[in-house]
């Protein structure tokens, strides 16, 4: 059981340094989620939520009178 753990245990810790130096050394080709920094969004015209919404607000029917 002991021996079992110890090969676990390693195989873990090969894994985290591998995925560590990964993230170090390969950050060129990281996949940009957010959606100002993504093409394909950009090119289907969608926006973030925030946007639009203040978008909406201000050029549509649904402007709110400040006092």
């Amino acid at each position: 059981m002991l021996k079992e753990l110890i090969f676990v245990l390693l195989f873990v810790a090969i894994a985290v340094v591998l995925l560590c130096i990964r993230l170090l050394l390969g950050r060129k080709n990281v996949v940009n989620s957010h959606i100002e920094g993504n093409r394909e969004m950009a090119r289907r015209g969608i926006r973030c939520v925030k946007h639009q919404d203040m978008e909406a607000r201000l050029n549509g029917g649904l402007k709110v009178r400040e006092h």
